[in-house]
């Protein structure tokens, strides 16, 4: 085996991209401890979670008011109730708009707690405003519904929010938090590029 030591790798001039390895190279190994820098943050990323109960009606979807941020690192989640630009984008209330296009792993939670069972309690993630994948609880009267999924965004105008769903008369009441934790969530980060 040989060893070459050197400070700095660079490309020759004209040169934009750099190999590492060829078509025999199977494993790449650093030692042990090794710091890797200088790469890209899995950023925009934000959490937030509802402070307060909220009450939806039944048999429609209606987006959860997330109003309390835990942190927002670009500034992409709009935590009120109307319309604001964000990063140059049109973002309605209470939605995740992300200003860097690429895959984003997106999870919501909400909980619903009725004195009676209900038919069925559904959590979704919304975007521009059309369901994107959904979870369904049934049957039970007091549960938290989550979900997570992975979506792209084009990083100028798609936005992202939760929405909770129920077939009780009357509607449901959904419970914010108890006295050990929050119960209801909406989250997102960057995974990777588009």
């Amino acid at each position: 085996m040989s060893k070459v030591l050197v400070d700095t790798i660079d490309t020759r001039s004209g040169t934009a991209t750099m190999t590492i390895g060829s078509t025999n190279t199977s494993t790449i190994a650093l030692k042990s401890g090794a710091t890797l820098t200088n790469f890209p943050d899995n950023t925009p990323a934000f959490q937030c979670f509802r402070a307060s109960n909220q009450t939806i009606a039944a048999s429609t979807y209606v987006k959860i008011e997330f109003d309390t941020e835990d942190y927002d690192t670009d500034g992409c989640y709009n935590n009120t109730s109307g319309t604001v630009t964000l990063n140059g984008i049109s973002t309605p209330s209470y939605s995740f708009a992300p200003n860097v296009a690429g895959k984003y792993l997106i999870g919501g939670a909400v909980n619903a707690n009725t004195s009676t069972d209900f038919d069925a309690f559904i959590v979704a993630i919304f975007k521009n405003g059309t369901q994107v994948n959904r979870v369904i609880n049934s049957n039970r009267h007091f549960d938290t519904a989550m979900t997570s999924f992975i979506v792209t965004a084009n990083g100028t105008s798609d936005y992202f929010d939760i929405r909770g769903y129920t077939e009780q008369s009357g509607g449901s009441t959904l419970q914010a938090t108890d006295t050990d934790s929050r119960l209801m969530w909406f989250c997102a980060t960057k995974l990777i590029g588009t």
